[in-house]
């Protein structure tokens, strides 16, 4: 069985929050980023992996996550992360709806 993994990545300027005392503004949005290739390079290397879908708005996470092989999926809802994992695997399945999905 081959998977189609959802990850939500927040804007960047927004991501990584809970990260601001130690992590000021000007370093968390590329420790957002990292951790997001990190994530996306991590899941296209594992066999039971058959693509990604990055679900996200911030144009430079799109190209970098895209580079290394992710499909990205537009934020249409905009509504946080349930609603983005939701969107994510509704456009999946609208595409290939006998492929399993998970987040």
């Amino acid at each position: 069985m081959h998977w189609t993994l959802v990850i939500p990545v927040k804007s960047l300027a927004r991501a990584k929050s809970r990260l601001s005392d130690a992590a000021g503004d000007g370093l968390r949005p590329g420790l957002a980023l990292a951790f997001a290739q990190d994530t996306v390079a991590a899941a296209l290397i594992c066999p039971a992996v058959r693509d990604v879908a990055v679900v996200t708005d911030d144009a430079l996470a799109g190209r970098e996550l895209a580079a290394l092989g992710a499909r990205i999926v537009t934020d249409e809802p905009s509504g946080g992360l349930n609603a983005a994992l939701a969107h994510g695997a509704a456009t999946v399945r609208s595409e290939r709806p006998e492929i399993p999905v998970a987040a």
